[in-house]
């Protein structure tokens, strides 16, 4: 029987919860890491996140090393402060410069 999506929700947190700082994650890297087939329903589970200070969905980032424009809470400029604070850092185009140090 498929599951639902929402019952990936808890899976997810608990990933982000667990990456330690200065590590990020990219969409199919979270989607396969919590069996979830598409990429892109990571981003309707980060949508349920109400509380960004204890779910760090700020981590989860494209495979390009770029990030997502819909970032729910204050939109990129507030994710890339978000990752700057923990030492990850862009480059002029917005794509993260040590993405392959940073990865999980």
């Amino acid at each position: 029987m498929p599951k639902k999506l929402s019952d990936y929700i808890n899976p997810l947190f608990s990933l982000l919860i667990s990456l330690p700082k200065g590590k990020i994650i990219s969409y199919s890297i979270a989607a396969k890491s919590i069996g979830l087939d598409n990429p892109r329903n990571i981003g309707w589970i980060l949508k349920q996140n109400k509380n960004p200070d204890t779910i760090p969905c700020f981590k989860v980032v494209l495979s390009n090393g770029k990030l997502a424009k819909g970032y729910k809470f204050g939109g990129q400029k507030e994710q890339q402060k978000r990752l700057k604070r923990e030492g990850i850092f862009f480059d002029e185009n917005g794509r993260i410069l040590n993405f392959e140090q940073c990865k999980y």
